[in-house]
């Protein structure tokens, strides 16, 4: 039900991925072909400096501004995961300059999912 009503938007989504490990932003149009993409291993953060909240802050800041030079200004953002850096995506769009539309979770949630590993003996 989402994506059909993105569809009929013609706005830009900035898709979120926010793991343990790393943030993984990108920008995908109506269409729904990829833009543009940054995560902090682009910004020269190894190891288990890519799952940081610093590091995830300057992926979004730096993205926003990459956005704003490609000439892209109206967004529905769509983030994912439990990661450090969820909590101020919003907050670093937003001061990077851009107007955004919607926020969407999607982080997928398990109906029971799968069996829990055997107890200790």
């Amino acid at each position: 039900m989402i994506n059909k009503e993105l569809k009929k938007s013609n706005l830009n989504t900035i898709c979120v991925k926010c793991s343990s490990n790393n943030t993984i932003i990108s920008l995908v149009t109506p269409e729904g072909s990829i833009v543009t993409t940054l995560s902090s291993g682009h910004l020269k953060y190894k190891g288990s400096r890519k799952g940081t909240q610093t590091a995830s802050q300057q992926v979004i800041y730096y993205f926003g501004e990459k956005v704003l030079e490609l000439g892209y200004d109206r967004f529905v953002v769509k983030i994912k995961g439990i990661g450090k850096g969820r909590s101020s995506v919003i907050k670093e769009l937003k001061k990077s300059g851009l107007s955004l539309i919607k926020v969407i979770d999607a982080t997928p949630i398990p109906y029971n999912g799968c069996r829990a590993a055997k107890g200790k003996k």
